[in-house]
């Protein structure tokens, strides 16, 4: 995608001072490291986490150092081309001070440019947001903290099993906000469509913390994924998701956002002017990435791998050296490939480029069958360029499966 047509699509949207920010260079590297940890795994949870006691985290960090070695002695160029670094989890947080230096210390010394990285966040849950531990990770160039809410309703909390009230996460939003006079950026993340939610109750949430001073906010529908509690406790009736409420609360959070200024730039992210995540940015245009923890995805070269999911069985493939032969691999090929772009193309505000995707991919999008779309109003044209708009957001997929052509060629 050229990045010219980038800033003609984003520009008639934004001030002219957003446009440089907004830049992604094209071979830009980003390294996510899974921090498997929860104090309490949330009813909804189906991620690589585990309650685990605290005297596993020293092992953790031990091993996930030696299989950074292990995995950067395989190509040094992709480690020193890396500009974003992401902590995530599970609770990043939740780790003491002193492991986390250790952690950032050992991955200095294998060679992570810490000097050179354009963005460094860490994921925060409100109950282990210690001054301490922020201190010491801004230490290490930190710059960017994700605050996970997910409501300011106490009982809607209660309902998908997070760990800590709407107190506890007000001081943690508090404590980082008092931090963007040194230069720090927070996020901080919703969700909606829980259990006996309102719009009324989402709407203020997505307004109180619009006004509260931070720079971006993320929200996500609930999914109730197979196998957690809040998936038995829907079946057994103990808990209603109120799917007919989905569109009025994404529809109108988007529009309580735009109010305050925020612009979304991707479906579920919402940005105040140089705001954007760049690692997350990097995802969406089909940038290179490592992961390092269990379960942590890669992609790199056109193939997608990860090590094995689980704790214990990542433990082991540690201690054996990493072998390639136990990478679940999952090479993209072309139809997988252009599936993946248009996906990620219409999700983001910058839409999709058909003129690039015919020259990168030898795949025309017709007139026929962007017009049914058009007539729903579920996308726009302009020139080259297709943008999701109105309902087009919820009906993403639906917009996806109808233009991509049947009969790609391999």
């Amino acid at each position: 995608m050229h990045i010219d047509n980038i800033y003609t699509a984003i520009v008639k949207r934004l001030n002219f001072a957003s446009i440089k920010y907004l830049i992604l260079i094209k071979f830009m590297n980003g390294l996510y490291i899974h921090i498997p940890f929860c104090a309490k795994v949330c009813n909804y949870c189906d991620f690589s986490v585990l309650a685990a006691p605290s005297r596993l985290y020293e092992e953790f960090i031990t091993l996930v150092l030696e299989e950074a070695k292990i995995r950067f002695r395989t190509d040094p160029c992709f480690l020193e081309r890396i500009e974003t670094v992401y902590l995530g989890g599970g609770t990043p947080s939740i780790l003491p001070a002193s492991l986390m230096k250790k952690l950032l210390l050992g991955l200095s010394e294998l060679g992570v440019p810490f000097s050179q990285i354009r963005e460094f966040t860490m994921e925060i849950n409100p109950e282990s947001a210690i001054m301490e531990r922020l201190e010491n990770v801004m230490n290490f160039g930190v710059d960017r903290f994700s605050l996970g809410l997910q409501s300011l309703d106490d009982s809607l909390l209660q309902k998908i099993g997070r760990s800590h009230t709407v107190k506890v996460g007000m001081e943690a939003l508090e404590k980082l906000l008092l931090l963007t006079s040194r230069g720090i950026r927070v996020s901080a993340d919703l969700m909606f469509q829980l259990p006996n939610q309102t719009v009324e109750n989402f709407v203020s949430d997505v307004r109180f913390l619009a006004s509260s001073g931070v720079g971006h906010i993320s929200f996500y529908g609930l999914n109730v994924a197979p196998h957690t509690v809040l998936e038995t406790h829907v079946r057994k009736g103990l808990l209603e998701i109120p799917e007919d409420l989905y569109r009025d609360m994404y529809h109108q959070g988007v529009l309580a956002l735009e109010s305050a200024g925020f612009h979304r730039y991707e479906v579920s992210n919402f940005a105040k002017l140089h705001e954007e995540s760049i690692h997350n940015q990097n995802y969406w245009n089909l940038g290179e990435y490592w992961g390092l923890g269990p379960g942590a995805h890669s992609f790199q070269n056109s193939v997608r791998f990860a090590g094995p999911p689980t704790y214990a069985a990542w433990r082991n493939w540690v201690c054996e050296g990493c072998p390639s032969k136990a990478l679940n691999l999952d090479p993209i090929e072309k139809k997988e490939r252009i599936f993946e772009k248009v996906w990620l193309s219409l999700r983001q505000e910058s839409g999709l480029d058909l003129v690039a995707l015919a020259k990168e991919e030898n795949v025309s999008v017709s007139s026929e069958m962007l017009l049914p779309l058009i007539e729903k109003k579920w996308i726009e044209k302009e020139d080259h360029r297709v943008r999701l708009v109105g309902d087009g957001w919820i009906m993403m997929d639906s917009v996806v499966e109808a233009l991509i052509p049947h009969n790609i060629p391999t």
